[in-house]
């Protein structure tokens, strides 16, 4: 995805949909669907963390599906792989969706963690493309049921502290991503929107935040327009 080429008038999401639908099928990616029985697995929140990995991203996403499993909370999932096996050789084949919310029945969204890495774009660039690849597995579902292949609804979300965007405003890409994603999934039958979100400073960098406060800053997230409630 980095090396996409724009032109001014470019529809971005159906940039990244043809792209991703031409290596879906130049990879015989449908014939591989059950490769895996990973891809999509919902609930299966994952809490290691290797010794070596110390990228804040990680560590936030395992303490969240850590409180979730101490409150007996089963609506949040980390660590969704997506791709695995469906391209022989591809190396994109341990792409996994950071976070995953259940809002309601089939009903998720589909959630780019960032503390400090890549840019606004790029983050919403990899969201998109892993809602893309949610429509196609939808057309060519794998024979392992997922709740998260039967929803006709998935909100695409970046989710980072404020100071991820105060370089940036970011008003007329969100509304035109968010304009493409909803074309895109009218066009496949199902919703599917976009946005930036705020995480709270108080879970940026710290290892002291209780269950309640880590996942009530979640529940209650905020756009990246301070102070609007999405």
């Amino acid at each position: 995805m980095r090396d996409l080429q724009l032109t001014t008038d470019q529809d971005l999401v159906d940039l990244v949909f043809r792209t991703v639908v031409d290596n879906y099928k130049r990879g015989d990616a449908a014939t591989n669907r059950d490769r895996s029985q990973e891809n999509w697995r919902w609930p299966r929140p994952q809490l290691q963390i290797a010794a070596h990995n110390t990228s804040p991203e990680v560590v936030l996403e395992r303490a969240i599906a850590a409180a979730c499993g101490r409150t007996g909370r089963t609506d949040w999932a980390n660590q969704v792989p997506v791709a695995s096996g469906l391209i022989a050789g591809a190396a994109d084949g341990r792409r996994a969706i950071d976070l995953a919310h259940q809002c309601g029945e089939r009903h998720f969204e589909l959630i780019e963690l960032k503390i400090a890495s890549d840019t606004p774009l790029y983050a919403a660039i990899e969201i998109i493309g892993y809602g893309c690849i949610w429509l196609l597995a939808r057309a060519y579902p794998p024979s392992l049921k997922s709740a998260i292949l039967e929803a006709d609804h998935v909100d695409l979300r970046v989710l980072a502290p404020m100071d991820y965007y105060t370089r940036y405003d970011l008003t007329e890409l969100e509304a035109a991503l968010d304009r493409g994603c909803r074309a895109l999934g009218q066009a496949q039958g199902v919703t599917m929107t976009f946005a930036f979100h705020a995480l709270d400073e108080r879970l940026v960098g710290s290892s002291t935040c209780n269950d309640d406060t880590l996942l009530g800053a979640l529940d209650n997230r905020i756009s990246w327009r301070v102070g609007r409630k999405e």
